[in-house]
């Protein structure tokens, strides 16, 4: 189904869940054989008319909405922190775009990078927007003007974006080691934080604003004091009590002490702002690519690449469940006060989880390839995903 067609769907058929494609509309995707590997003929295909099977592909699709306009794959997207209709993407075909939640129609299209946009996000208050490219640009907008107020240089290509919790001052970490800082709407510079010695992966203010934490591809995380640029804790592999890999991910406790940390070396590490490393969460066989700490309940989720979503008592240090994606998972995130998590996957599918049970509540399908990133409204009830397949869609209990 194409992106026009899609649309049409939602347009005309709001409740429906599974589609039903024929063999011209799927031609260019689905390659039919027969058991001996070889390219079924003319033949073959008459003895299966009356089967009605074969010739037809099931598509279940759970969204309730979609956004089309990207035409390679989408890597990134965000939900306006007060608009929670608004969302912006930004993807492979080097555009950023913000569109509607409930309707699917664009709003506006941002300037194009000169490369992917790799990162999207609107500042805490949503009064701006920005976007990052894999061009080195970090573009800026006024999300009530749908004006571009700033072009911010300096890094080369950009690995996330961050915005301060209570100013309009924005983080960039950069694929030359460094991250960067300006000040918001005027575009000023304010510090460059230089101290990793290979590219940075992973980043953020913490919740108090106070602090900034990164971590990168030589094992190293950082916490920063953002007015002097100064290091203020590091942790290395040098202290094989650490990771051993680059960092993937990492998350931030609620009260800003404890940080959770993932890595190719297949284990998340638990550390305190104090310099103390309080341990080591391993289930995984494979690279841990998305990990997150529960806001209400001591709990914390690491997703690996093996398809495992492991869920621990960071006061134990003990696994209390391993969940199971098909494929590798992606992203990780808790719901706002809730024990409730949502884990996105290369498997196509979104799976709503209560970390007490370890209950699989909700799975939405609807993409055709893995899917990048995901945002949730605050009620966690509503999800947008961005997929390789070039959509966002939307999913709602």
């Amino acid at each position: 189904m194409n992106s026009d067609d899609r649309q049409n769907h939602y347009d005309e058929e709001e409740d429906v869940e599974e589609t039903f494609v024929d063999d011209d509309d799927v031609a260019d995707v689905v390659n039919y054989e027969g058991e001996d590997g070889m390219a079924m003929d003319d033949d073959e295909d008459d003895d299966n008319e009356d089967g009605g099977e074969r010739g037809e592909v099931l598509l279940e699709d759970d969204s309730v909405q979609g956004f089309f306009a990207h035409k390679e794959p989408v890597f990134s997207v965000d939900l306006h922190p007060t608009q929670q209709n608004l969302v912006v993407s930004g993807g492979g075909d080097d555009r950023a775009y913000i569109w509607q939640l409930d309707t699917g129609e664009q709003v506006a299209e941002l300037s194009q990078h000169g490369d992917s946009v790799s990162a999207v996000r609107f500042s805490s208050d949503g009064s701006l927007v920005a976007t990052g490219g894999m061009d080195g640009k970090v573009h800026v907008y006024s999300v009530d003007k749908r004006e571009q107020c700033a072009t911010l240089d300096g890094p080369d290509e950009i690995q996330f974006i961050d915005w301060h919790p209570k100013g309009n001052v924005l983080l960039a970490g950069a694929q030359d080691t460094s991250l960067w800082m300006w000040s918001l709407p005027t575009g000023d510079f304010m510090h460059v934080f230089a101290g990793h010695s290979a590219p940075v992966t992973c980043g953020r203010f913490t919740n108090s604003g106070r602090n900034i934490v990164s971590g990168a591809e030589d094992g190293s995380l950082i916490v920063w004091d953002p007015k002097t640029a100064a290091i203020v804790r590091q942790f290395t592999s040098q202290d094989e009590r650490f990771h051993q890999g680059a960092i993937t991910s990492l998350a931030i406790a609620r009260d800003d002490q404890v940080i959770l940390t993932g890595s190719v070396d297949a284990t998340a590490k638990l550390v305190h702002v104090n310099g103390s490393i309080l341990g080591s969460l391993g289930n995984a066989t494979e690279s841990v690519e998305a990990v997150g700490l529960c806001d209400v309940l001591p709990l914390a989720a690491t997703g690996s690449v093996d398809g495992s979503l492991s869920v621990w008592d960071i006061n134990t240090m003990r696994l209390r469940a391993t969940l199971r994606h098909d494929d590798s998972v992606t992203r990780v995130l808790w719901h706002e006060a809730s024990p409730m998590l949502t884990s996105v996957s290369m498997d196509c599918s979104v799976r709503t989880w209560d970390a007490r049970t370890g209950e699989c509540v909700r799975v939405w399908r609807g993409h055709q390839a893995g899917i990048m990133d995901l945002a949730l409204t605050r009620d966690g009830r509503t999800v947008v995903t961005a997929s390789d397949d070039g959509c966002c869609l939307v999913f709602a209990e």
